[in-house]
Parts: C-alpha cells; sequence; structure tokens
C-alpha cells in the first residue's frame, strides 16, 4: 500500500510532489514527539521514497526541517548530508542521527562547503575532527579552532592557531581553556564538592507531567513554567524540567541544582533560552535551599548575563557528549526538545 502511494506521488505533476512532500515532513515534525514507531516509519518511508524527486528547494527545505529530529531514519538523514551543499549544510550542521563513521565518509568524499558546515556542528569528536583538519582548507580550519564543541588536542588547536591573527589566536586560547576548566569542573566527584541538602519531592500546584505536556503542545513556554515552578521554590521539579529539555539525567541536573556554585545550572539554563527574569527567580529558590544571602543569587545573575547562549549551547553539548563517551547519566533528548530552545 505505502508503495503504491509513492509511485503514485511520483506520477504527480512535480508542484504535487513538493507539496506532498512539505505536508508529510510537516505532520512528521509536529507528530516525532509522539513516538509512534509505526507512524515514524512511514513518515520516513514516504520521504525516503519520493526524495530523488524532488527539486533541490524541496530537499533543502526538508533537510532544515528534519536537521535536529532525532526520529529521522539514519537513510533519510544520509541522503540529505550527502546531497548538494545547499541542501545538505544545515543537516551536516545538527543532526545527532549519523553515526561518525558516517560523518566521515562524507568529509572524505565531499567539497569544502560541505567540510565547513561539519566544522559548526554543536560536537566534534576527535576522529572527525582529525579528518576536517587533514582535508578542510583555511576556512574549515579556522571555523574548527573557533568551535569550542570540537574536541581536539591542545598540540592540534596551537598548530591552527599558528595560520591565525594572533588576538584571534589568544581568544581561542582562552576560550577553550575555561571551557576544560568548567568541563573538569563539572566532572568533578560529588564526594569533593560542597553542596547542599538533598531535593526532596514535594507537591506543586502544577504536576511536573502537566508543564510538560503544555510546553509540547505550545499551551506555555519553558520560561512561564520555570517562572511558576521557581516562586514556589520547589528545586526538585526544577531539575526534573531541565532534565528533560537537556536531555542530561534528572540526578546529575539534582546535583548541580545543590552545588554551592552557580556554573553548571547557569550553562543549562542559558543554552536553554532561559531569560534573565526566570533565571534570577531559579537563583533566588536555590539561595533560600542552600541559605545562602540574596547578594550570592545577585552575583550569580550578574554572571549570567554575560554568559553567551552560544558558548553555553557549545558547553552543553560538549558535556553532554562527555557524559555519554563516559556512561553516565545521559539520555537520548527527547525529540520535541532536540531542536535547540523551547522558550517564548
Amino acid at each position: 500500500m505505502l508503495d503504491a502511494l509513492i509511485n503514485q506521488v511520483k506520477d504527480c505533476s512535480e508542484t504535487k510532489r513538493q507539496k506532498f512532500a512539505d505536508q508529510v515532513s510537516k505532520h512528521f515534525t509536529d507528530r516525532a514527539h509522539l513516538n509512534r514507531p509505526e507512524e515514524i516509519s512511514t513518515f520516513n518511508n514516504l520521504l525516503d521514497g519520493v526524495y530523488d524527486e524532488l527539486d533541490t528547494d524541496a530537499r533543502e527545505t526538508l533537510s532544515k526541517r528534519l536537521a535536529s529530529l532525532d526520529a529521522v531514519s539514519p537513510d533519510l538523514a544520509f541522503k540529505l548530508a550527502n546531497d548538494e551543499a545547499q541542501v545538505a549544510a544545515q543537516m551536516l550542521r545538527q543532526t545527532r542521527v549519523l553515526s561518525d563513521d558516517q560523518l566521515i565518509s562524507i568529509a572524505e568524499t565531499k567539497g569544502q562547503e560541505h567540510l565547513l558546515a561539519l566544522s559548526k556542528r554543536e560536537y566534534i569528536s576527535p576522529s572527525l575532527s582529525r579528518k576536517l583538519i587533514e582535508k578542510g582548507n583555511a576556512k574549515v580550519k579556522e571555523s574548527i579552532a573557533v568551535n569550542i564543541g570540537a574536541d581536539i588536542s591542545k598540540e592540534e588547536i596551537e598548530e591552527l592557531i599558528k595560520s591565525l591573527p594572533s588576538e584571534l589566536g589568544n581568544k581561542i586560547r582562552h576560550l577553550r581553556k575555561s571551557t576544560e576548566d568548567l568541563i573538569q569542573e563539572l566532572f568533578r566527584d560529588m564526594s569533593d564538592i560542597m553542596t547542599g541538602a538533598e531535593l526532596v519531592k514535594r507537591e506543586s500546584r502544577i504536576d511536573i507531567k502537566q508543564w510538560l505536556t503544555g510546553i509540547r503542545q505550545g499551551h506555555v513556554t519553558l520560561n512561564k513554567a520555570i517562572s511558576q515552578i521557581a516562586l514556589e521554590k520547589n528545586l526538585y521539579d526544577l531539575a526534573s524540567l531541565l532534565s528533560v529539555v537537556t536531555g542530561i539525567n534528572r540526578s546529575y541536573v539534582a546535583n548541580l541544582m545543590v552545588r554551592y556554585d552557580s556554573t553548571g545550572i547557569s550553562v543549562l539554563c542559558r543554552a536553554m533560552g532561559v531569560h534573565d527574569g526566570e533565571y534570577s527567580a531559579i537563583c533566588k529558590a536555590r539561595c533560600a535551599h542552600l541559605k545562602f544571602p540574596s547578594t550570592t543569587g545577585n552575583k550569580w545573575v550578574t554572571n549570567y548575563h554575560v554568559l553567551d547562549p552560544a558558548d553555553a549551547k557549545r558547553m552543553m553539548d560538549v558535556l553532554r557528549a562527555k557524559l555519554k563517551a563516559a556512561n553516565k547519566t545521559v539520555k537520548d533528548r527527547p525529540n520535541e526538545f532536540a531542536s535547540s530552545r523551547v522558550t517564548g
């Protein structure tokens, strides 16, 4: 039946084929969070089946729409990532569906525009980084150097920096050093860190599941949920909410919440687009739990003002990748929150 439908679409006019693909991909992105395997398989098969009949603009639209979707099949993702640069760019930058080996094979066979797109990924493994450095031109190498999500050695960084202006080189050294220090700090054993009392689940005005449903359905923003939960000083539910939207295990996020510093929580919040006002509310709730004076929370908020969202996003993805590599407290990020920030 599915094959018959695909063949029927192929026989349609070009305009109707584009419209069909557009409608299917919209439904796919809207419904992927329901995580229904049969439905997801149907969406993937339909788009895969008509892919070769679509023009460049339609394929580019498809790539932009599906790039951040974890439910897209590896076969379809690879087709998009292996297409001409105009189509492939967004998929190469964002997808988490393709394996390192697949990304490296694309780097091996494609041109500099594909390599440049790969160099802008939020996390780049050591093996893919080395391939990009080996095959890339000066523009690609500079992009790798400034991308703190690229997992490369100090020796490789220094080699890349040689060809860059000294001011930019110094900025890259500082940025990478601060990122390394942050990751090391966030990986410290909890027994070596000063923390407050463990978080305890308690009654709340609105259950966390209701907040998540509202966010998924677009009835409420992440910031609105945080504002209300923080007002109730319910750090347990705040940790649960941040865990779901970042894809990092709740126990790890809860540990960050009760640490005496603000580094980890500030990175997760900025990466997910939490506004300054809502972050301030979190700080007030944390200070109350940790029995800190309000001036401490004010300092945390001041530091949050200067934390760049793009840097925070990259730091979070580096943290996620390293936690996953260490087989620690990382889960697959839910599809509905996979495409960057869920705010408003």
